[in-house]
């Protein structure tokens, strides 16, 4: 299939390249084969709608400490050691997700780029006809075809 590591690694860093210039195209990739295999693990984002709907029946109490302790991803400072310091959850964004801790973090932006990277392409290859956005995607379902050796 590949004549070396090099190869391989040549067409990975094209999808990679691909999904740098089409963000939106990597978050429903990498959430297709989340909900596909749970890569995303406690990664996840969800839309700051559905909260209710995946919290009902949960104690309140444990509901506004998770918010009380989460934060606002979108706002914040950095103190005299360059160290961030991040404003309250706030209900108003786009999204929330979860830090190490369980809590609520709030955002508008869904960012995967810490998943960016070629074990990704290696899990969407493996999983390529469950992912949808690539089939869907002329040009990066040429890459990954490309990638798989199946040009």
């Amino acid at each position: 299939m590949y004549n070396n590591y090099a190869e391989r690694e040549e067409k990975a860093r094209k999808i990679l390249d691909y999904f740098k210039e089409n963000e939106d195209v990597f978050n429903d990739c990498i959430e297709e084969l989340d909900a596909y295999n749970g890569y995303l693990g406690d990664d996840r984002y969800y839309c700051m709608d559905e909260m209710s709907e995946l919290f009902h029946g949960e104690d309140p109490i444990r509901l506004l400490n998770m918010a009380f302790f989460g934060y606002d991803s979108e706002t914040w400072t950095t103190d005299a050691h360059g160290e961030r310091h991040y404003g309250e959850f706030n209900p108003n964004r786009e999204y929330f997700t979860f830090n190490g801790y369980g809590n609520f973090v709030s955002a508008d932006y869904k960012d995967y780029s810490a998943h960016l990277g070629v074990y990704a392409v290696e899990e969407m290859a493996e999983h390529y006809k469950d992912i949808y956005t690539i089939s869907d995607d002329a040009e990066l379902s040429a890459l990954f075809l490309e990638y798989m050796g199946e040009e």
